[in-house]
């Protein structure tokens, strides 16, 4: 049975999730939304490089809707626009369309996620008779789901950690991550909102998530993190990231039994390889990594490339681990759902030909 599907976002991660959308064979294309009137009248394909396809993008949501899909893969962006983006949403679910997203990272555990919010998308999802759900690659796949799937081959749990290691390079990020969200560049003494607790949410939500699924009862969430001062000055994207201002981070966020942390997910971003030689790295280039201690020890070390574009491949993966859900959302109940009330997402229908 195809699927009848709009998508809505072209940016790094976006762009791979509609040509994600065009080439699989379970999947029909059938509207593209755009933000930008420089992309509204232009061919979907022909934006993601893939060649004609018959479909117009538009700038117009209703008009959109006017197709009568089945799904709609949001991946617009929410900075700045949060109120916007859920309305949008919510609209689309209203309309008996089924969401998947990677916009809304407090949502990938419904349970974090703010009631009101919550109630507001459920209840739009199920007058629609339709699944909204948030994933993406961490927070998400490596996140969320990975490390209790791991955490099945253990005798004895004493902790889990889950480890983001990447370098930010020039060029790599969109400017909005790199420096509204990162902070790169400004001063030390200012907290981006990526270390900011309400931006470490998401994360917590994650954390909360593997809690759930494990049966461990949380005292509390504790944050903290760690802000790296360039060495030097160097350009970057187009501007200049001076000594002494933010040129990387690391923040953690940890789940709390008895005074001792048991759950945690900790990132290290580098906005140059050779920066930071303390902090954990990886040989292998951008890499996630799972550490359970415990009986067995288990340690395991995921990295992942587009070609020649180590970024690519994490773009990728946030893309297809949404486009990839879409086929299960059919069959899934009504309302806001997490990866844990689906079955399992797979490659069905991605192996080459």
């Amino acid at each position: 049975m195809v699927t009848r599907v709009i998508h809505f976002g072209t940016g790094y991660s976006g762009m791979h999730a509609l040509r994600g959308i065009i080439d699989h064979p379970e999947l029909e294309l059938v509207g593209l939304v755009v933000h930008s009137d420089e992309k509204a009248g232009r061919d979907a394909g022909e934006l993601a490089g893939v060649g004609p396809v018959g479909v117009v993008a538009t700038c117009d949501l209703d008009a959109a809707l006017v197709t009568d899909p089945d799904a709609f893969c949001y991946m617009a962006t929410t900075h700045g626009r949060f109120k916007a983006a859920i309305a949008e949403v919510c609209t689309i679910l209203e309309a008996g369309v089924n969401v998947v997203t990677t916009s809304f990272g407090l949502l990938i555990h419904p349970g974090s996620a703010r009631p009101d919010v919550l109630s507001r998308l459920d209840g739009a999802a199920r007058s629609g008779g339709v699944s909204f759900l948030s994933t993406g690659i961490e927070p998400g796949f490596f996140s969320d789901y990975l490390p209790v799937v791991l955490s099945g081959c253990a005798h004895r749990i004493d902790s889990l950690r889950v480890y983001e290691l990447a370098v930010y390079e020039s060029g790599h990020q969109s400017d909005e991550v790199a420096f509204d969200i990162c902070g790169f560049g400004k001063p030390v003494d200012t907290a981006p909102p990526i270390v900011d607790p309400a931006g470490m949410l998401p994360w917590a939500g994650v954390v909360r998530s593997m809690a759930e699924q494990l049966g461990v009862v949380l005292d509390g969430i504790e944050t903290s993190y760690e802000l790296l001062p360039a060495a030097d000055a160097f350009d970057y994207q187009g501007r200049r990231i001076d000594a002494g201002t933010i040129a990387g981070f690391r923040f953690e966020i940890a789940g709390m039994v008895d005074g001792c942390t048991r759950l945690a997910v900790e990132h290290v971003t580098r906005t140059r390889a050779d920066q930071a030689p303390h902090w954990p790295n990886s040989t292998a280039g951008d890499v996630y990594r799972i550490e359970l201690d415990g009986s067995p020890r288990l340690e395991c070390e995921f990295s992942f490339r587009e070609a020649d574009d180590h970024l690519a491949g994490g773009f990728n993966i946030t893309a297809m681990r949404a486009v990839n859900a879409i086929p299960a959302l059919r069959g899934a109940a009504p309302g806001v759902v997490s990866t844990f009330d689906l079955p399992p997402v797979t490659g069905r229908g991605r192996f080459a030909s």
